[in-house]
């Protein structure tokens, strides 16, 4: 059921711009619209050559900052379309790229960000392809009808690698490379095995590795000699299952254990592990990290074995998504027969897992709206991301036709920014109230 709220302030906002174009959608009337229209015909008119890259993608899995065949794809395929200018291995980062579509000079800059990575021994299970997808056909989208319209502004295509855990888009913030651009606001989506929304609720993460440095000895003949880098890693998970009594809902702490010994009759003198810890924002990462620091610590402590931890670079700030833009989507999203959950409710949801996407949303306006996934047959995927089942459905034509229906809403969104009166001026006031109020941002690389 539509939600009449996003219908309403959007219709408010674009009052004058409705008197002489009818540029902003009615939700569940696709033909009240010229740009809504124009804008859904025009992606069907591509979605046959939009599937072959999805597919391509899909088909040959690549690791963070290994996506070569995915990068000279995508890149291949926007230097053909025209009035784009593509930049390969952007910022000396070999797989990332930016590809850029001028308008009639000035406005605003609207930038799209693709992720084409996939996990390690899983392929597509966290849907990459259908980013990349949804993100090339909303800019392609939102270029047209800058063409047709002469309408000013700019829209940037990001090429965007490792994100799995490698923050690729973080090391391209830091570069400077989003701040060059002098974006506006930053669109992404991500494909889900669950219900519709414009809400993406992540958490702040960091991940460490630790090791424990022991002496080997003798485990029959002279163990008091040695000193036990296992027992140390052993103490150390002991504290973190009874720290997990006093840990906030939001508080998370997982990982594994990589080394502890190679022979039983020898006291282990190295021990490894790494681990990843998780809660709602940076101020309260920083503090649970030190309590999870303090468990390591006292392993070291109770054996006697040196500890070396050490934090990995480009840790990863929860999503802050802005409401206008989230109500900007869903308006289109509606419109073209989707389903959203109530604001309210659905804002309300438990944060779950963690996106380098989070950082880019706490230094530009962002939206990474979900959207539901199917297997061929309809059903849903068996499994959520990062499992076999996920992995088989973002391969489907069904889940492609939705990346279409996405990429649809996300071109909606920057067409409402590039002709709606007083929207980016809205936008970046609810930005700019927002990071007053929020603890922001996530560690930076030392």
């Amino acid at each position: 059921m539509a939600r009449l709220y996003a219908a309403a302030l959007l219709f408010a906002l674009a009052a004058p711009a409705l008197a002489q174009n009818c540029s902003a959608p009615v939700p569940g009337n696709s033909t009240a619209s010229v740009h809504f229209k124009a804008v859904s015909d025009y992606l069907d008119s591509i979605a046959d050559d939009l599937w072959p890259l999805n597919k391509e993608i899909h088909d040959n899995p690549e690791l963070g900052y290994e996506e070569v065949e995915a990068h000279d794809l995508l890149t291949s395929f926007m230097e053909s379309q025209d009035g784009w200018n593509v930049t390969r291995s952007l910022g000396g980062i070999d797989t990332a790229f930016m590809a850029v579509f001028e308008g009639s000079g000035g406005g605003p800059v609207i930038s799209f960000n693709a992720e084409y990575d996939a996990l390690p021994g899983l392929g597509h299970a966290c849907g990459h392809n259908l980013i990349a997808t949804a993100s090339v056909g909303g800019a392609l989208a939102t270029a047209e009808i800058m063409r047709a319209e002469s309408l000013a502004g700019r829209v940037i295509l990001f090429g965007t690698p490792a994100e799995e855990s490698l923050g690729g888009k973080v090391k391209m913030l830091e570069a400077g490379l989003f701040d060059d651009a002098q974006i506006d606001i930053s669109l992404i989506s991500h494909p889900t095995a669950g219900n519709d929304s414009p809400y993406m609720i992540t958490t702040a993460t960091d991940r460490f590795d630790v090791e424990y440095h022991g002496r080997e000895a003798h485990a029959a003949a002279s163990p008091w000699e040695g000193v036990n880098a296992q027992d140390a890693l052993l103490v150390a998970n002991t504290a973190l299952g009874f720290m997990r009594q006093q840990m906030r809902p939001s508080d998370k702490v997982h990982g594994f254990i990589a080394s502890g010994g190679s022979r039983i009759n020898v006291i282990p003198a190295l021990a490894t592990a790494s681990y990843q810890i998780r809660s709602n924002d940076a101020e309260q990462l920083a503090n649970f990290t030190e309590r999870v620091v303090a468990c390591f610590e006292a392993g070291a402590l109770a054996s006697g074995a040196e500890m070396n931890l050490t934090m990995r670079p480009y840790g990863y700030a929860n999503m802050v998504s802005n409401d206008a833009l989230a109500e900007s989507y869903t308006a289109w999203f509606e419109g073209l027969g989707g389903d959203m959950e109530d604001p309210v409710i659905d804002k309300k949801r438990d944060p779950s897992g963690s996106t380098d996407q989070g950082n880019i949303s706490h230094d530009f306006p962002s939206i990474s709206p979900y959207f539901g996934i199917t297997n061929e047959d309809g059903s849903q995927p068996a499994g959520g991301p990062h499992t076999t089942a996920f992995e088989v459905a973002s391969g489907s034509r069904a889940a492609f036709d939705k990346a279409i229906m996405v990429a649809k809403s996300l071109a909606g969104v920057a067409v409402d920014v590039l002709t709606v009166e007083g929207l980016l001026e809205k936008i970046k006031e609810e930005f700019e109230q927002t990071k007053k109020s929020s603890k922001r941002k996530a560690r930076r690389q030392s």
